[in-house]
């Protein structure tokens, strides 16, 4: 799987799980309403994505027609130099965590610099796949420290859907409804 718009950007997946599992609160990041007019249920103005990628995307940057568990994070990041640094030591582990996780079957990263947000799509084989990533280490350790790195409101959801779903307006839909936990 190649690095791509900044070294994977989400690859953070503040739990490439989300609806279907719940990641524990954070102890010092309580929600922080968002006044910015950003929010997770609506694209950003300078919203930048990397392309679709991974052992279940064609030659054409489609995803290959089936089933699947989908999952889709916004992760609103502190506006430190502890929570950037942060974050940059966090997505090493678990970019390699992801290029050898059995069962995904494609990701997508984005970020917005106005709103200072990055967002995940990931896409599993099945919610097994999806739950031995979210239980492995690279991932608990991101977890731990997602109160370094998240100012409130972050959020995540999942859905099951066919390779059509696999989108970002569908992920801001379904991150729309979602009501929390937020972290």
């Amino acid at each position: 799987m190649k690095r791509t718009l900044a070294a994977a950007l989400l690859s953070f997946s503040v739990a490439a799980c989300g609806g279907l599992v719940s990641p524990p609160p954070p102890e010092t990041s309580p929600e922080v309403p968002s006044d910015d007019g950003c929010a997770h249920g609506t694209m950003e103005p300078d919203f930048q994505s990397s392309p679709l990628m991974g052992p279940g995307v064609d030659a054409q940057g489609k995803l290959v027609p089936g089933t699947y568990i989908m999952s889709s994070t916004y992760l609103r990041m502190r506006h430190t130099e502890e929570a950037q640094a942060e974050f940059q030591q966090l997505m090493d582990p678990i970019d390699q965590s992801l290029q050898q996780q059995p069962g995904l079957v494609a990701i997508q990263f984005s970020q917005s610099t106005r709103c200072n947000t990055k967002r995940t799509l990931t896409v599993w084989k099945d919610e097994e796949a999806m739950y031995q990533f979210v239980g492995g280490p690279a991932h608990a350790q991101a977890i731990a420290r997602v109160s370094v790195v998240s100012r409130g409101g972050s959020i995540v959801t999942s859905w099951q859907d066919d390779e059509r779903g696999a989108r970002w307006e569908k992920a801001l839909e379904q991150l729309a409804s979602e009501t929390g936990p937020t972290y």
